[in-house]
């Protein structure tokens, strides 16, 4: 089967979207299939990818600009030059508005779209109304042979705006890539990876780190971002810069050993689909706790293998947070259960299941142009 991914982000500029397209590459390239990868025309992408569009920078990636708006449209030219050359038998898009603009061309030839959505915002009143409205209508209108929804919450919210060709199929994680041996610190580390966006509600980590008094903590930020600056002034506000420290963004073994040198892993979120930092954290061993939002809930039980609390909420992060300091035994607990509860989000088996989706799929009989052999 001939493959055709598209995704806003690839390496080396990192987000959830790039990482789960990376690893699904390289396990359908493993199962014998032909993988193409289609992402944003930015300098910082491996130059051996497909690129659409105008040059980006990379923090312009995830917002709605001029030059990313005309790179959709260029996206549609891209499209009526390139897929009947290039002959997939799939495309697969991992964001609304790239999968729309592409189903254009593709329905011409007859090519079939699946898109992957790694977070929703339609149903939910904090988001913009412009941006729910857009998503919805691309969801909907986007003639999508299938949706593939990460976060198992969202599918009422599908057969409520009468989007019913939608299917769950989590993210994955490469669990062997995350063991090896654990390096404990003098002081108990607790580990956030993501990018530092008011998403990720870090500055209600920040404020929970400024309640605990009394214990010997640190707290490492992995990322990079544009609140970075803010939440810098903030850390110095509350009097925290000696229990904070901001890492820059990290990749590869130099991730995975902060992942094996933590004592915990927080993700404070104020909405997710299903982030990959927490199957990372469960693959390293690290008790979790996380926010009750998005794909999180599906997978996170309370005090049985994380501690859930609800977004917004530093006064919950901070006991939380001290609740693991001081209970060795419930640590345990958790990461016991979390390494169980992974090994069901091998990326072997998300492959298979989307492999599965691929060929459920039949080619639009309306298709104008025919797919020569």
């Amino acid at each position: 089967m001939r493959i055709l991914h598209l995704v806003k982000k690839y390496p080396n500029v990192l987000g959830g979207d790039a990482v789960v397209v990376y690893n699904l590459e390289k396990h359908l390239r493993k199962l014998g299939h032909e993988v193409f990868i289609l992402s944003s025309n930015c300098s910082e992408i491996r130059s051996d990818v497909l690129k659409f569009g105008l040059k980006e920078k990379p923090q312009n990636l995830d917002r709605i600009t001029f030059r990313r708006v005309l790179s959709l449209f260029f996206l549609i030219f891209w499209g009526f030059r390139h897929l009947n050359k290039l002959r997939p038998d799939v495309v697969h898009s991992h964001s609304a508005d790239l999968g729309f603009f592409i189903s254009i061309p593709a329905r011409f030839y007859g090519v079939p779209v699946v898109n992957t959505c790694h977070g929703v915002s339609f149903p939910y009143p904090q988001y913009s109304y412009f941006k729910r409205l857009a998503e919805k209508f691309f969801l909907k209108y986007g003639g999508f042979s299938r949706i593939i929804s990460v976060d198992k919450s969202s599918l009422a919210h599908f057969r409520d705006a009468g989007i019913d060709n939608v299917v769950y199929i989590p993210n994955g994680v490469d669990v062997e890539e995350f063991q090896g041996e654990r390096k404990r610190g003098e002081r108990f580390r607790f580990l956030f990876v993501g990018r530092l966006e008011k998403q990720k509600g870090l500055r209600y980590l920040v404020e929970a780190v400024s309640r605990l008094r009394g214990h010997d903590f640190e707290v490492l930020i992995v990322g990079e971002g544009s609140q970075e600056k803010n939440l810098r002034k903030l850390v110095e506000e509350l009097g925290v810069k000696k229990r904070i420290r901001f890492t820059g963004e990290k990749q590869g073994k130099e991730l995975v050993e902060l992942y094996l040198s933590s004592d915990a892993f927080i993700l404070p979120s104020t909405w997710e689909g299903l982030p990959l930092t927490v199957l990372e954290a469960w693959a390293a061993g690290l008790p979790v706790i996380a926010t009750s939002v998005g794909g999180i809930k599906s997978i996170c039980v309370d005090h049985e293998n994380s501690l859930v609390v609800e977004p917004r909420d530093s006064v919950g992060l901070a006991k939380a947070m001290e609740e693991l300091i001081e209970d060795n035994t419930l640590r345990d607990k958790l990461a016991t259960n979390a390494r169980k509860k992974v090994v069901g989000f091998s990326w072997e088996e998300i492959s298979k299941r989307i492999l599965e989706v691929y060929r459920e799929m039949k080619y639009p009989e309306t298709a104008i142009a025919s797919r020569a052999v």
